[in-house]
């Protein structure tokens, strides 16, 4: 993928006005989000545009909230394409659209009712809910372009608080359900932050925070007669942050592997990471 290609693919007219997009100042900082390039698009007196831009099955595939990118890429996914161009962003051949990554069918049908309501009951309902949920208000504001990744200062704080956490959870005499309301917090911490856009920060705080899971779920797998479920459930929530992550950010094969294999081998028990089947489409093949 480079600038030539995509000249050539959309003509010098629609180009020409990506380029103004840019040279304006109206996108906001393109992040690597499934395989693909995402980024919003200030809507010039209008609410602000997503945009998501990527490789499917070898055709440049956009989708776009000013609704007319649904056959060819519009002008806002091609200034996406050449800001994720200009800052040498990978692109996965197995990219993935956001609206066919995680949509349900009970998605779909309250999304059809959210675009009947009127625009200021519907930013009315969802700015009440994201005041009192956090992963909410974190997507609302990554949505509109007001987050970026997390940064290494921010980064190490969260580490420090998931380490603070953990200690507490058994320091001196303390009761297996303070290790899982300890899990539980880890977890919520780390859905919170899946929610802003994508880095590499990001993803080593989630793997510190399995690291430190792993090292609490040892003391329910010695009860596993009375905590029987909560290992999993609380490590696979984890992972599947993690794994999530991965697919967008798609960071270094061999260096991610190299990391699964130290996390799994310092565990005592069995890592909350070790499942080599989810992560096979992320780690370069085995010769």
């Amino acid at each position: 993928m480079n600038a030539d290609v995509v000249r050539e693919a959309v003509g010098p007219a629609v180009y020409g006005a990506a380029e103004e997009l840019l040279s304006l100042g109206r996108l906001a900082e393109v992040t690597a989000v499934n395989g693909g390039a995402s980024g919003t698009i200030d809507g010039a007196g209008g609410p602000p545009l997503g945009v998501w831009v990527g490789v499917v099955s070898g055709a440049l595939t956009a989708e776009c909230d000013c609704g007319s990118a649904d056959e060819d890429p519009c002008v806002h996914a091609i200034a996406v394409t050449l800001a994720a161009i200009r800052d040498g962003l990978d692109w996965a051949s197995s990219a993935a659209p956001p609206s066919g990554a995680f949509a349900t069918p009970t998605a779909h049908e309250l999304t059809e009712v959210a675009a009947g309501l009127p625009p200021a009951r519907l930013a009315a309902l969802v700015g009440e809910y994201a005041a009192i949920d956090d992963r909410l208000a974190t997507r609302l504001l990554t949505a509109a372009g007001r987050l970026r990744p997390l940064s290494e200062k921010d980064a190490a704080a969260l580490r420090q608080s998931i380490d603070n956490v953990a200690r507490e959870a058994t320091d001196g005499e303390f009761e297996l359900y303070d290790v899982v309301k300890a899990g539980e917090w880890i977890v919520a911490q780390v859905e919170v932050l899946a929610e802003r856009p994508p880095g590499l920060p990001a993803l080593y705080t989630v793997e510190h925070a399995a690291e430190a899971w792993d090292g609490l779920a040892g003391y329910l797998y010695e009860a596993w007669e009375t905590y029987e479920n909560e290992p999993e459930e609380i490590g696979g929530a984890l992972r599947a942050v993690h794994v999530r992550m991965c697919e967008q950010l798609r960071p270094d094969p061999d260096g991610l592997a190299e990391r699964l294999r130290e996390i799994n081998a310092a565990a005592e028990f069995t890592s909350c990471l070790d499942a080599p089947e989810e992560y096979a489409g992320l780690l370069a093949p085995v010769d």
